[in-house]
């Protein structure tokens, strides 16, 4: 005689006592980082803002001197693993679209804010209008959140729109469209920073060729985009100075509300009416690079007329990157497309 063992639940459905999920060793630390991840933009935020509380409570500590200089160039390290790494999931007959996206972010992230910086110049002048300098537009208006591109296009857009906005931030970062913009502005020549922009150019090539070589590398990289961009986004927080930032808030809000919604809007119809893509994507050209916090100081170096202007135009900068993310984040979570839409 045999016996046989009532089928009630299938043999991979946990029992009534098997732990749950989140109840086991971990578990509610990975339902909270699913939870995160799951809101375009928190795993930028989230460590950006302790990244700050954290460096502005220990950071000017002289013992703490060497996390804080490692904080300064952790980013754009990370940023060049981060280009590898994109470039990766890019395949070759990609490369067409990859070209048309790059320059429709930088159409309306960098050259129609570009515009705008030179009228406001040209109509208030260094000092600008309502305490906010024409140095504060110019770090923080004409560039795109390599972290925010990338943690919203990835969950809703192709590797060739990833790439694309990865490019255009890159192009649009950091001091290069800044000191070119001002030195339109001011009718004087500076040094531009053009060595940045092809090494971008030339780790991006190579991440399409390593995934081009080797398929089989793509998911083994594309695991390492979550936590860099983790590490980038504590690391960039960590310089901002949360004092200053504090003060200068509504400024820098005004202006991430302004430029976000000129750059997030104009990149959204972009890419809805021109591409014919979801225009969430677009929307995720609304947050500035959050390399813009150090874009003041580095353009008053190469141009040292600045300098007066650069304690201001950083905290500003600074509460416009936060702001910014917010934004963007907002922004893909109210367009992002719905399942069954």
């Amino acid at each position: 005689m045999t016996c046989t063992v009532p089928r009630t639940r299938p043999l991979d459905q946990p029992g009534p006592d098997a732990p749950s999920p989140a109840s086991g060793p971990g578990g509610p630390v990975r339902a909270l980082a699913r939870r995160v991840g799951a809101v375009p933009g928190l795993t930028v935020l989230v460590p950006l803002l302790v990244g700050a509380a954290v460096g502005s409570a220990i950071g000017h500590r002289p013992q703490i001197r060497p996390v804080t200089e490692l904080a300064g160039h952790l980013p754009l390290w990370c940023i060049g693993v981060l280009l590898i790494v994109v470039g990766a999931q890019v395949p070759v007959r990609a490369l067409r679209a990859l070209a048309t996206r790059t320059l429709a972010v930088l159409l309306a992230a960098t050259l129609l804010p570009a515009l705008l910086v030179l009228g406001y110049g040209w109509t208030w002048g260094a000092a600008g209008v309502l305490g906010v300098p024409l140095l504060t537009l110019a770090s923080a208006s004409m560039s795109v959140s390599n972290n925010m591109w990338t943690a919203i296009v990835q969950k809703i857009g192709t590797p060739a729109d990833v790439a694309a906005g990865c490019v255009a931030a890159v192009v649009s970062s950091g001091p290069l469209v800044p000191l070119l913009v001002l030195a339109v502005w001011g009718g004087r020549s500076t040094s531009l920073p053009w060595a940045l922009v092809l090494a971008a150019v030339l780790l991006l090539a190579g991440g399409i060729l390593t995934g081009t070589v080797l398929p089989g590398s793509r998911r083994l990289l594309a695991r390492l985009t979550t936590p860099l961009l983790l590490v980038m986004s504590a690391a960039m927080g960590w310089v901002v100075p949360l004092g200053s930032l504090v003060r200068e808030a509504p400024a820098g809000v005004v202006v991430a509300v302004l430029s976000g919604v000129v750059t997030g809007g104009t990149a959204a119809l972009l890419w809805a009416r021109v591409l014919h893509r979801p225009a969430a994507i677009g929307w995720a050209a609304a947050a500035p690079a959050g390399v813009s916090v150090a874009v003041p100081t580095m353009v008053a170096i190469a141009d040292p007329t600045w300098s007066q202007w650069v304690p201001v135009a950083t905290a500003q900068t600074g509460a416009a990157v936060l702001a910014g993310i917010v934004l963007a984040a907002v922004l893909g979570a109210v367009t992002r497309p719905r399942a069954g839409r």
